[in-house]
């Protein structure tokens, strides 16, 4: 943020948002010998509403290329027809020149196939006049191609050639992928002509105990845990995303809504990117969609989550549409959306409050249906949402039906939608055709909006706020807790995913602890249940009911307690649950569709702590300086088993070629410091992430004082 980049102490250029990739030509500042280039960043706070992080936290880069040849972001490739049996690959290259007078260019584009062979191929002539840019479209046929999907993301490259005579040839090479997506009302979205519904998931940049910076291994492994829990899609909210990130979803068949702002002119704090939105908003639009459109992962571009003037406000429709015609100037292959949240309908409550005389008299239910048939919301954003393609829905999920009548031809998309009703939000979507997907708030739990998803049990007298109070650090709201171990909001969402779709066979199962027996809680919606995947509670709990929840897509489940049965419950939304009296040992739970068994899952007592354990997802990574392997540690019994209620300090100790990156725990709410080679246990395990500065060995000793100690390896190449 507010980034000043100087070369050999001349200022070249600023850059206010913090998200946007941008350019920087240094080339007429360069002097023979040694040059000096800085960058300097200010993170004046609050500028967002989440955890932003400081300094560099996004990659830099080098560019460097002949006097003529392509710059930056200048090659577009689209995929205008696209079949089994071919696809039409148009690349579009502009090429400027330094010198002063006309140049002659040859533009050479060559496709390579996923398998490294040669596949298609063409050339131009093109001529550029200094001070300029001359677009060049290059058309090539590529027969029976891979396609890019969420199963199968083949990508392909573009490589590009610029000869020149009189100096080295300039080659440019583009990823891209060979993919169509069509959406309209009726038939909703189609990828490569198959429906496809959005399991998507609003996530945001910051990588808990690592900050906000964009490690490339951070970035991927965030994609890889999201779709292996049967995720589709993701919306990085409410910013570009880094570089990272839009190549991991490329590798990875993730599908991504790729979002400008979180405001325009009117701000939500103090310090954010209102400040600079009317100067800045048309060029860091520009820098988006430039470096993104290429991606095939990328299908829609957002110009706004939530923005204040949705209601017109602000000369809001105005800029709607200014700000949409800006990205189709760019880039008309790509879906353009907004998410938009409700109204208040200030009109109709003062009303309300006219005809009552007081605000203790006034109705609330008339003042529902009133708002309801005025129906403020629809009417103040349809000018703002006639500049979309796709209309996004924050929380709105009992409009979808409605809609479509009051709204012929709208393409709605659930842009965010709250875990606690998320069956609610789903089977809205799937009943709805001109509905193309769900994002749920959020898939990864991240820092900032401190403690939104958090259960309040009346029992404690919690004020029922917003945002928890201190030392809660996390909103506490994902899929995937800060190190990207699953909740329990997870397995039910992959659940009931699998069972829309026809069936599922999956199963898991929690509890509540007993203390909270005959209690009552409060959420904000964006809170899931208090559970935990465990049978393990102290003595004191012996005979006391435990609340025992299993999630599947069956008829009924009955529930065992040491082998022995303690009774069915039916399944009502995917959730079946008993109360069980306590008792050491083994409970399960079997779930059966029309009487046929289709899922078990148990969970046993854990005994005390007796070692530590630590596992490397990958033992072998690079040794560059930016690749990471993540060492999952683990407080566990004498038989293996990982000890739930464990807190105990778990250290760290990295040495030979690499390094301790970060270390730090799944827990929402600690006064712990990251930065520190050590930290407590949340449900009995942790997380660290350790990085290679040269090729060698890397040792990784852990330990827990009084419990255990394990040594790993991990090898940098």
């Amino acid at each position: 943020m507010n980034a000043e980049i100087t070369l050999n102490k001349e200022l070249l250029d600023m850059h206010p948002y913090g998200y946007t990739p941008y350019l920087v030509d240094l080339t007429n500042h360069v002097k023979a010998g040694k040059n000096k280039l800085m960058i300097t960043t200010q993170s004046r706070q609050p500028s967002t509403r989440w955890y932003s992080g400081g300094g560099l936290y996004r990659s830099v880069s080098l560019w460097v290329g002949e006097p003529v040849g392509v710059e930056p972001w200048d090659v577009f490739v689209t995929t205008p027809e696209v079949s089994k049996e071919r696809a039409i690959i148009k690349a579009e290259v502009s090429i400027s020149t330094l010198h002063s007078v006309r140049s002659s260019a040859i533009v050479k584009a060559e496709i390579i196939a996923p398998c490294g062979t040669s596949v298609a191929c063409g050339e131009i002539l093109s001529h550029v006049e200094p001070g300029q840019k001359i677009k060049s479209a290059i058309w090539m046929e590529v027969k029976e191609p891979a396609l890019w999907n969420t199963v199968t993301p083949n990508l392909y490259t573009l490589k590009t050639t610029v000869v020149v005579p009189g100096q080295d040839d300039e080659t440019v090479e583009t990823v891209f992928g060979i993919r169509k997506f069509e959406v309209d009302s009726e038939n909703g979205l189609r990828l490569n002509g198959e429906p496809i519904k959005l399991k998507g998931g609003c996530i945001h940049h910051d990588a808990a105990f690592l900050g906000s910076a964009a490690w490339p291994r951070a970035e991927e492994r965030k994609i890889q845990i999201l779709k292996s829990a049967g995720y589709n899609a993701v919306r990085i909210s409410h910013y570009p995303p880094s570089l990272e990130m839009l190549k991991a979803c490329d590798r990875e068949g993730i599908i991504l809504l790729d979002e400008a702002f979180d405001c325009w002119r009117i701000g939500k704090v103090a310090m954010d990117y209102h400040l600079y939105f009317e100067e800045w908003w048309e060029r860091d639009i520009e820098y988006m969609v430039k470096r993104d459109r290429n991606h095939p992962c990328v299908f829609t571009y957002s110009i706004g989550n939530e923005i204040g003037e949705r209601d017109g406000s602000g000369n809001g429709y105005y800029w709607a549409h200014k700000l949409a015609d800006k990205i189709r100037s760019l880039d008309n292959t790509h879906f353009i959306t907004s998410a938009i949240c409700g109204i208040f309908d200030a009109d109709a409550f003062e009303k309300a409050l006219e005809d009552a005389g007081d605000i203790e008299k006034v109705n609330i239910q008339n003042l529902e249906q009133d708002m309801k048939k005025r129906d403020n919301w629809g009417t103040k954003t349809a000018d703002y949402a006639s500049a979309l393609d796709i209309v996004g829905y924050n929380y709105l999920f009992q409009r979808y039906g409605s809609d479509k009548e009051k709204f012929p031809g709208r393409v709605i998309m659930g842009t965010e939608t709250h875990p606690f009703n998320t069956y609610d939000y789903w089977e809205a979507t799937m009943k709805n055709s001109h509905v193309i997907g769900d994002f749920i708030w959020t898939a990864y739990d991240n820092l900032g909006e401190a403690g939104v998803g958090r259960v309040v049990w009346d029992s404690t007298g919690e004020d029922h706020g917003f945002m928890g109070q201190y030392p809660w650090r996390s909103c506490f709201q994902g899929d995937m807790d800060l190190c990207g171990y699953r909740t329990g909001q997870s397995y039910y969402r992959e659940i009931m995913w699998e069972a829309f779709d026809g069936h599922s066979d999956k199963m898991a199962l929690y509890t509540t602890h007993p203390c909270h027996n005959g209690d009552t809680f409060w959420g904000t919606g964006w809170h899931w249940r208090d559970v935990e995947d465990t049978w393990t509670f102290d003595d004191e709990w012996l005979g006391k009911p435990v609340k025992v929840d299993a999630y599947a897509d069956a008829d009924e489940v009955e529930f065992f307690l040491n082998g022995v049965s303690c009774g069915k419950a039916p399944v009502e939304k995917l959730e079946a649950s008993l109360e069980i009296p306590y008792e050491k040992g083994t409970v399960e739970a079997v779930a059966y569709r029309e009487g046929k068994e289709i899922a078990r899952c148990c969970l046993k007592t854990t005994g005390k702590a007796a070692n530590v354990t630590a596992c490397a997802d990958r033992p072998t990574i690079k040794a560059d300086r930016q690749d990471l392997s993540y060492v999952a540690l683990t407080i566990v019994d004498a038989e293996g088993a990982r000890v739930p209620y464990e807190t105990s300090v778990i250290n760290i100790e990295v040495t030979g070629a690499g390094r301790l990156a970060g270390i730090g725990s799944g827990n929402p709410c600690t006064e712990e410091n990251y930065g520190t080679p050590y930290c407590k246990a949340y449900e009995g395990r942790a997380m660290a992430a350790v990085v290679a500065d040269e090729p060698g060995e890397i040792t990784v000793k852990v330990w827990v004082d009084g419990v255990g100690c394990t040594e790993i390896k991990v090898v940098a190449e």
